[in-house]
């Protein structure tokens, strides 16, 4: 590993591990206990697999020794292993309350003496075991036995579960070889680390041969590498700023949103200073992140302190934009600036984030939003609607635009020009608006909404409604020819199963209907939808009734064609700027 590791390892039984006078403590950057049945499958069964004779080795540990006043309790802080130390924890604990139950030996005191609580030379009683501030009051509940006062959700209370129902399905003699086996038979290396940056660099060492952690894993353990050895033991009071501050991102982005990767890559690439032109993909994510500390940090203009505070900050308005929830303005353009958002959530639009961050920093004005806002809706619909599912490549427009749009005269008009560049041309949304098959998903509901609002509503018609709870409706059924009760349709529609298919789902046969009318209309002829579509609301569907006499695979197709010229009028980027 490197002679320039300030690190000691040593490997030995879990009884011997399990009795040193020290605490482990889980810092509040780890991720959550997250081991799973097969996980916890594996460990009994190689628990239960072991010969006398036999040991079992678990793997390391990572811990960061913190050494205490003589009187207190030194920590050990578990870098990596806390995993597998909650685990081995829960599961003395089942066997505590096994012992309790079934044995008057002191065996139940002395686990929980030994190997759950540590005490000081005062005989004050602590956890042997302290996870982070996220979790920790459900594993003291369980530890405390009050398994039932923890939510059924939590994985600290399905492991506990898990271990209960296998340890008390055992005879006493069997938990009894159980118990020696796990103390006595089963080992772990520990690897000692005096310092945060001995840790880290160790950290490094073991992904690049093969540890698997993640991106955002490896960004905390440089960070705080970095920010040891430019302020530990000088300027504590900023390390542990910075150690805070990243802490308070976590607690933003990872434990809020999926994919947390994506806001660190969306945040790099939206900022001004240091300025990241290309795109940045989860693979790159952690040696971006690595240069920009080791050679672009700090700039002129930006410490690595401002960074890092740019950060939590941005992590707020970040988790309000997965959310569609920000407030940056008031009143109704605030509600219009979330209704966007909104929609561009509804079309999967995560990647316009980037550029999203940056348009709300540079920009106070509601309008210059609102247009950014409109222009992106466009540019995502005629991107998704034609199939173009290039993550990398929209990741590289949006971080060039954030390069160089906002040094121009007109930054929206730049914009404007970029996007409508690189987005499919009128021609070919249009075919694929009215040829492409449509799931029923929010992005389908979205553009059937979109239409209805900006096309059928602009008359002042219609009632305004929650798109929530509004459904689509199919209007030949998609099951026309795998469902008995369809059987009319088959002989209405004039053509085979195998043709049908490539009709039913286009646009032209969906629609939007009310929950109650949909329930009523789906399973009937086209005459009979006809008498529920007069009772809607929606313009586009009362139009079906008005315009068609029957309702054949023609009449799909002419439909679609019709839905689709709406379309290119609507998501046109002249029409928002």
């Amino acid at each position: 590993m490197g002679s320039n590791l300030d690190i000691s390892a040593s490997e030995a039984d879990l009884q011997n591990i399990f009795t040193r006078s020290n605490r482990f403590t889980v810092p509040d950057y780890q991720r959550l206990y997250s081991w799973k049945e097969s996980q916890w499958e594996e460990f009994w069964n190689d628990l239960t697999s072991l010969d006398e004779e036999d040991t079992h080795f678990l793997g390391s540990i990572v811990v960061i020794q913190h050494q205490k006043k003589y009187d207190e309790l030194d920590e050990l802080e578990l870098v990596d292993g806390q995993q597998r130390i909650t685990t081995i924890s829960l599961l003395l604990r089942v066997m505590r309350e096994y012992y309790g139950a079934h044995s008057e030996t002191g065996l139940s005191e002395q686990i929980d003496t030994n190997y759950l609580h540590e005490t000081d030379f005062d005989n004050d009683r602590y956890p042997k075991l302290s996870l982070s501030r996220f979790e920790d009051a459900d594993y003291q509940k369980i530890l405390d036995s009050d398994p039932e006062g923890v939510n059924e959700e939590s994985q600290l209370r399905q492991a506990y579960e898990y271990f209960h129902e296998r340890v008390f399905e055992c005879e006493i003699e069997e938990v009894d070889q159980l118990r020696k086996r796990l103390l006595g038979s089963m080992t772990l290396v520990v690897v000692e680390c005096d310092s945060a940056a001995s840790a880290f660099r160790l950290f490094e060492t073991l992904n690049n041969r093969g540890l698997e952690l993640s991106a955002v894993d490896l960004m905390k353990n440089a960070l705080l590498q970095v920010a040891s050895e430019r302020y530990g033991g000088t300027d504590e009071e900023t390390y542990e700023h910075i150690r805070a501050q990243w802490e308070r991102v976590l607690e933003n982005v990872v434990y809020e949103i999926n994919n947390p990767d994506r806001f660190f890559r969306h945040y790099m690439m939206s900022r001004a200073d240091p300025d990241i032109e290309g795109s940045i993909t989860s693979r790159t994510l952690y040696d971006t992140f690595r240069d920009l500390l080791d050679n672009r940090l700090p700039t002129d203009e930006t410490t690595l302190v401002e960074y890092v505070d740019g950060m939590v900050e941005t992590s707020e308005l970040y988790v309000g934009l997965t959310k569609a929830d920000v407030d940056v303005f008031s009143g109704r353009p605030q509600k219009r600036i979330n209704r966007r958002l909104r929609n561009l959530n509804d079309i999967q639009s995560s990647h316009s984030r980037t550029l999203l961050l940056r348009t709300l920093k540079e920009f106070d004005e509601y309008d210059d939003v609102l247009s950014v806002l409109r222009l992106l809706e466009v540019f995502m619909v005629r991107w998704r609607v034609s199939g173009n599912q290039t993550g990398s490549k929209l990741d590289r427009i949006f971080s060039e635009l954030c390069s160089d749009a906002f040094d121009t005269t007109d930054p929206v008009k730049t914009i404007q020009m970029r996007l409508a560049e690189e987005a499919p041309g009128n021609d070919e949304f249009r075919s694929r608006l009215a040829n492409s098959d449509f799931s029923r998903n929010a992005q389908t509901k979205y553009l059937l909404d979109t239409i209805e609002r900006r096309h059928y509503m602009e008359s002042g018609e219609g009632k305004d409604y929650d798109r929530a709870t509004v459904d689509i409706e199919h209007i030949a059924p998609q099951q026309a020819f795998s469902a008995k009760k369809y059987s009319t349709w088959r002989d209405v529609l004039g053509v085979g199963k195998a043709e049908f298919n490539q009709y039913r789902n286009r646009l032209g046969n969906l629609t939007l209907l009310e929950e109650r009318l949909n329930e009523t209309a789906k399973d009937n002829p086209f005459e009979q939808k006809k008498d529920q579509y007069k009772l809607s609301d929606f313009q586009m569907t009362q139009e079906i009734r008005e315009r068609y006499d029957r309702w054949t695979v023609e009449e799909i197709e002419d439909r679609s064609e019709h839905l689709a010229e709406i379309g290119v009028e609507i998501w046109d980027f002249d029409r928002y700027v």
